[in-house]
């Protein structure tokens, strides 16, 4: 599972719009598209409902995904800050 695919999946989350969430980040609508897609394939699951609109349809296992998916990104961050603060043994 990409961790890239998981913040295109939080974005579309919260933004609730398919080029918002490609702007939120920095990617293009395709892009972020190709993401969720490859998510989806990953998880054999559908998360969006893929229709005419670019406002997605979530499905009803999407509210635990996304949920789990912001605490893996989250308990990553805490990685990555704990590694930084080790470097500056001055700070925090």
């Amino acid at each position: 599972m990409n961790l890239r695919d998981l913040k295109y999946l939080v974005a579309l989350a919260d933004q609730k719009h398919f080029g918002r969430a490609a702007a939120a980040c920095a990617v293009t609508q395709s892009t972020l598209s190709a993401g969720i897609l490859a998510l989806e394939r990953q998880l054999d699951a559908a998360l969006i409902e893929r229709g005419a609109t670019k406002r997605p349809v979530f499905t009803p296992i999407v509210l635990e995904v996304v949920a789990r998916a912001r605490s893996a990104l989250a308990a990553l961050e805490a990685v990555a800050e704990t590694a930084a603060s080790s470097r500056d043994p001055l700070s925090g």
